[in-house]
């Protein structure tokens, strides 16, 4: 079977989103929660190529630095715990007026 039109194969043509709606209290706390622990994890990420892990363990040998993506996953979570970077508060924005419009900005 010869195929002349390839957007025919493409599978992600017809996948539309569906936006979900966010209505309850609970809801609402477990989207806060994925934009915080989303903002946590980015934090980390940015705290990792900043060399973080690495000062904090030098002269400490290899079990040390074994540890510091431990302390600098900690740190991140607890820097997003108390306001972090203000990206958490954007994001769970963003996905409120997601769910409520009821299709993608």
């Amino acid at each position: 079977m010869f195929v002349t039109d390839m957007n025919a194969l493409s599978p992600l043509q017809t996948v539309k989103p569906t936006p979900a709606s966010v209505e309850t209290d609970a809801d609402k706390a477990a989207l806060k929660a994925v934009a915080k622990d989303f903002e946590a994890a980015f934090i980390a990420q940015m705290l990792t190529h900043s060399g973080l892990a690495e000062s904090l363990t030098s002269g400490e040998g290899k079990m040390a630095s074994a540890f510091g993506s431990f302390y600098v996953e900690q740190l991140a979570e607890r820097m997003a715990d108390q306001g972090g970077i203000g990206m958490a508060e954007s994001i769970y924005k963003q996905l409120e007026r997601y769910g409520q419009a009821g299709e993608p900005s």
